[in-house]
């Protein structure tokens, strides 16, 4: 059968021929009356390749569902459907969907995260690769105290070379689907996994990501254990090794649905066409319904890329975008009626991320109405848009009714979240924090865990030498070194060297009598582990009393040991629930599941009232919706960050970013910036997000158009008030709303209506003077080339992520230095000072005199960094102008035209 555009109501009502069809589960047209035309297409649509275009809050988990209810309404087995999402929430979403549509018959399909699918695939057919149904899976934490092992065995300087850093980079390779062993053959290096006195060269980068990538699959392997990459890149193995197991799951699977395929990166992308089957060369046969039994299976996957922002660890965009030409006879239908958002808010998504090119036309529209204005506000610093910030929620909160658990604050990094939670905190708000330290990453939970894991995998070194001392028994460094002295020597297990402990040279009585009542309290813990392996949560509470864990919490006189034998408490509490929930229970599917657990499985469902205002991470929000949402720290350099400043692929993700925030919110956005931020201990003057000059004027309703400095240094330009310009409304006194109150300047409020900021010389004073923080002497947003390099990958055809990439998923946390953030407060002076006098206060760096006007497309000139270039386009923006340079081999960059190193020719 040709599988192009067919007519979908005759084809679906075909009788099958020689075909052993399921029952009809539900009534077909009960499946699309409440669906608009393009939504109804997607879900009736007859062929073998569909990609569903769909725009954010355009109700595309409702078109997948009722896609897979279609096929069967239709006959077609629910065995037969494998259906992918990223988190475990949407999978409990989808799951809980489809029952509500079919019934009980959704039980049979796979409804799963990729690295659930693949960890069940593994547990079945991973002996064909040599892993045992027991392996562990090992979280961030436990990568990073393995890595930290192997750097202690070869002599690495890990505050140079740090585990998180060496992780990032071996995630590169895995989701690249590059072995340890061709990247071992990529630097020429003839190391050996297990040997032992190797030198990495010095300063040999490379070579050692390799030797320690090598050392570190070897450790995994002697463990019996996989980490999240290798979840995917060795069922890719498994399948490309092993042909009569990727028939079988072939076969098994006619039917695949994959959510958010703008974020799968490269080993995703793999698997999914291993799945599919369309490299296998089987052939369909043409006189069955459907996919039939044998050929290629049939493919939807559901995606936007106006969404794809996960390029940090990996995720490629052009899967997505290449979708129609590595899926022949691909239908691409695209959902752009929005169900969640105000046209208000849905304009400044359209004109923000318009303006990135090589992307599907798709303009979002709304029957739910205009609504409110975008509120906006200038805040003089950090702290004083914090203060706003939690003013306004506490008014809207008091005056609006609007509950808490309805607001969002959202940021692009998570050190802006300090000043925000001062400010939360000050003004005696509720909030929760997404992404501080989680439940499971908790170290007590982790010791529990650890426990756990050595019951069910005794190879698991890691786990074992975490519990070695935990709490403390006398094992400590020496015992520890000794007994792992013996397991290399003998090429065993840590545990196996602890059964032979009698044998250890040099293992004084003192360390062997406590040893030795470990091991036997291991023991005693494994026979109960599996007598009752139908009820983790009585092995849970086995181990916490027999360990002793719990004992020392209880008898700690410290106040927050009594928080953490609460959290141990939880800890039996949801091992009792996964019992309830899951009719085949047992210790390993437990520990399975909160080893895949996400940050946003975490929060707090669609219809649960956390009573609070919720705070994250843009890449976190993803996903969510929220009525009132602040998207604050709208600065160049802080979002879209600095590393975009001078590299267009980055700055498009910055926009796509951008456009996942403002449509997060339903009601009322609000977007905030600062005149001055501090960052690594300095105050920097920040220009405004160009993201704000993307969205049309009259959508903005700005409360404060401009700071207070950037007001004065306006005003001096004009000649038109010798006092700076302070207007009379503008308010650096305390406000209150709800009976909190914020002292003086700090947390001022100004509602003057001011010019727009394009007047403004922003940069021309520095407060706190001092270089830049980025690798040179320029401020702000100029031609500074920190970051503007691109991204290095271990090699292969996939997309390389930056350093710090490894670990879970919506994390957003982004590579490079880190550290504390302190923030000086700035107040306006009774008097105001000309600070363009003061040589001392004028920006590091210095002007260069020249004019936008004079400056036009084509026009050629050198840059002290990135040599000859051309001019490609011009943006007046005043003293804030911004030129576009190609300067060859596909570099172009964006460049503040006052500030960049260049000469015109």
């Amino acid at each position: 059968m040709n599988f192009a555009v067919i007519d979908f109501e005759s084809s679906w009502k075909e009788e099958p021929v020689e075909q052993n069809m399921g029952p009809v589960l539900c009534d077909p047209q009960s499946l699309i009356k409440d669906l608009n035309p393009q939504q109804m297409e997607a879900v009736k649509y007859y062929g073998q390749a569909l990609l569903i275009g769909a725009g954010a809050g355009s109700g595309k988990t409702r078109v997948l569902t009722r896609r897979i209810a279609w096929l069967l309404a239709h006959g077609f087995w629910a065995s037969s459907i494998l259906a992918i999402t990223f988190t475990n929430k949407a999978a409990a979403e989808m799951r809980e969907r489809l029952a509500a549509l079919v019934g009980p018959e959704a039980e049979h399909m796979w409804i799963s995260t990729f690295h659930s699918a693949c960890v069940r695939i593994l547990r079945r057919d991973g002996k064909e690769i040599g892993l045992t149904s027991g392996f562990s899976i090992y979280d961030t934490a436990d990568c990073e105290r393995l890595v930290k092992l192997i750097s202690g065995d070869l002599n690495i300087d890990t505050k140079r070379y740090t585990p998180r850093m060496l992780l990032g980079k071996i995630s590169d390779c895995k989701n690249s689907l590059i072995s340890w062993q061709d990247q071992l053959k990529s630097v020429n290096c003839d190391y050996k996994p297990g040997q032992r006195g190797y030198q990495v060269s010095a300063g040999d980068v490379d070579e050692l990501v390799a030797v320690m990538y090598a050392e570190y699959q070897y450790r995994l392997a002697m463990a019996n254990a996989v980490d999240f990459d290798d979840l995917i890149m060795r069922t890719v193995e498994l399948f490309q090794r092993c042909p009569q197991v990727s028939e079988y799951y072939r076969h098994k699977f006619r039917y695949i649905f994959v959510d958010e395929y703008q974020d799968t990166n490269h080993a995703q992308y793999v698997l999914v066409r291993e799945l599919s089957g369309i490299d296998s060369g089987e052939q369909p046969d043409p006189h069955m319904r459907g996919a039939g039994r044998v050929g290629p299976s049939w493919i939807t996957v559901v995606g936007d890329s106006d969404q794809s922002i996960y390029a940090f660890r990996g995720a490629d965009i052009r899967n997505i975008q290449d979708f129609e030409q590595d899926f022949p006879n691909a239908k691409t239908i695209m959902l752009e009626q929005n169900y969640r958002s105000t046209q208000t808010i849905l304009d400044a998504a359209n004109a923000v991320i318009a303006r990135n090119e090589n992307r599907k036309p798709k303009k979002l529209w709304t029957a739910l109405g205009e609504g409110d204005k975008i509120v906006g506000y200038a805040a003089d610093n950090a702290q004083q848009e914090a203060g706003w910030i939690a003013n306004e929620i506490a008014r809207i909160h008091n005056e609006e009714g609007v509950a808490y658990r309805d607001i969002a604050i959202m940021y692009r990094a998570n050190a802006q979240s300090r000043s925000l939670e001062e400010a939360m905190i000050n003004a005696n708000l509720p909030y929760q924090l997404v992404g501080g330290t989680k439940f499971y990453e908790r170290r007590e939970i982790k010791d529990a865990l650890a426990y756990l894991q050595a019951i069910v995998n005794p190879a698991d070194n890691v786990n074992v030498r975490r519990i070695l001392n935990v709490p403390k028994r006398g094992l400590g460094v020496r015992a520890e070194g000794l007994v792992a002295s013996y397991a290399d020597a003998h090429g065993t297990t840590f545990f196996e060297a602890i059964e032979h402990m009698e044998q250890i040279e040099g293992m004084s009585t003192r360390t062997t009598k406590p040893l030795s009542a470990f091991r036997d309290m291991m023991h005693e813990l494994a026979a109960f582990a599996k007598d009752h392996d139908t009820k983790p949560s009585e092995v849970v509470a086995e181990v916490l009393a027999k360990s002793g864990i719990l004992e020392e919490l209880q008898r700690s006189e410290d106040p927050q040991d009594a928080s953490r034998v609460d959290n141990l408490s939880q800890l039996q509490s949801v091992a009792a629930e996964f019992e309830q929930n899951t009719p085949d229970a047992t210790l390993a599917g437990f520990l399975e599941t909160t080893a895949l657990v996400a940050d946003s499985d975490q929060l707090p469902g669609e219809n649960e009232d956390s009573g609070k205002v919720t705070m994250m991470t843009l890449h976190t929000a993803k996903g969510l919706e929220y009525p009132y949402v602040f998207l604050t720290g709208m600065e160049q350099g802080t979002f879209p960050h600095q590393r975009a400043m001078e590299d267009t692929s980055e700055l498009a993700e910055e926009r796509r970013l951008a456009y996942v925030g403002i449509t997060r919110a339903k009601r009322r956005l609000y977007v905030t910036r600062a005149a001055v931020r501090a960052q690594w201990g300095q105050a920097s003057d920040m220009m405004p997000s160009q993201f704000l000059d993307e969205i049309p004027d009259e959508l903005i309703d700005w409360k404060r158009r401009e700071a207070g400095a950037e007001r004065m240094r306006a005003s001096w330009q004009d000649d038109d008030d010798e006092f700076g310009g302070w207007d009379d409304d503008d308010d650096f006194g305390s406000m209150s709303f709800g009976g909190s109150s914020y002292g003086k300047s700090d947390y001022g409020s100004s509602y003057g209506s001011g010019s727009r900021w394009s007047r403004s010389s922003y940069g021309s004073s520095s407060y706190g003077a001092g270089r830049s923080q980025y690798g040179g002497p320029a401020t702000q947003g100029s031609s500074s080339s920190y970051g503007s390099t691109s991204r290095r990958s271990c090699g292969g055809s996939g997309t390389g992520s930056s350093y710090g990439s490894y670990g879970s998923y919506g994390s957003g946390k982004s590579g490079g230095k880190s550290g504390k953030v302190t923030t000086r407060r700035v107040k306006p002076k009774n008097k105001p000072v000309d600070l363009t006098k003061s040589s001392s206060a004028s920006p590091a760096g210095s002007h260069n005199d020249l004019n936008i006007a004079d400056v036009h497309v084509g026009d050629k000139l050198t840059h002290d960094h990135f040599g000859l270039g051309t001019v490609i386009e011009t943006q007046d923006k005043g003293m804030n102008s911004v030129i576009t340079v190609d300067f060859g081999n596909g570099e172009v960059k964006r460049l503040l035209l006052r500030m960049a190193p260049i000469e015109m020719l």
